[in-house]
């Protein structure tokens, strides 16, 4: 590859990077990127959400999305009453559209196709035959935490890798 080749690719690269950066920031989507307590417990990842932190999940009937990237989850967590979260995957089973929470309905709704689920993922109408992911949530001094099960090798905050620590 010639200078000159490399001086244009590279220039490209740049361009393609800071509008797509752009585009996606622009899109006004409420989530947060999580990370999860350091250490592992029989395979499970504790990720905290401190209500203060939080706003939208401060009164029943709030929804919030969580990315949580090293684990490639994005998750809903809802406030059902005072003391009690629900939280499944905020993909569809149909079309992988993105649910919502239905707080009249106290139901998740795909706004794509009009599939609905109960509180525990399983659908209740629509075209969608299989239920959400849904994951134990724990709530205590103002902190909710949603407990994901990790296969595998897990690492621990370190970096380090502990197969000795599995589902």
């Amino acid at each position: 590859m010639n200078r000159r080749k490399f001086i244009e690719t590279a220039c490209l690269t740049g361009i393609g990077l800071v509008t797509g950066t752009s585009i996606l920031s622009s899109l006004d989507i409420a989530s947060i990127k999580a990370s999860p307590r350091p250490g592992v417990i029989r395979g499970n990842r504790e990720i905290p959400l401190l209500l203060a932190d939080t706003p939208d999940l401060q009164t029943v009937g709030g929804a919030y999305h969580l990315t949580i990237d090293e684990l490639d989850k994005d998750i809903l967590v809802v406030r059902t009453s005072d003391d009690k979260f629900v939280a499944v995957d905020i993909k569809c089973t149909h079309k992988g559209c993105d649910v919502k929470y239905d707080d009249k309905a106290n139901m998740f709704a795909c706004p794509c196709h009009d599939s609905r689920f109960d509180l525990n993922g399983i659908p209740k109408g629509g075209p969608a035959k299989s239920p959400l992911g849904t994951y134990k949530t724990s709530f205590k001094d103002g902190e909710v935490t949603v407990h994901i099960p990790v296969d595998g090798d897990v690492q621990d905050a370190s970096g380090k890798v502990d197969s000795t620590k599995q589902k």
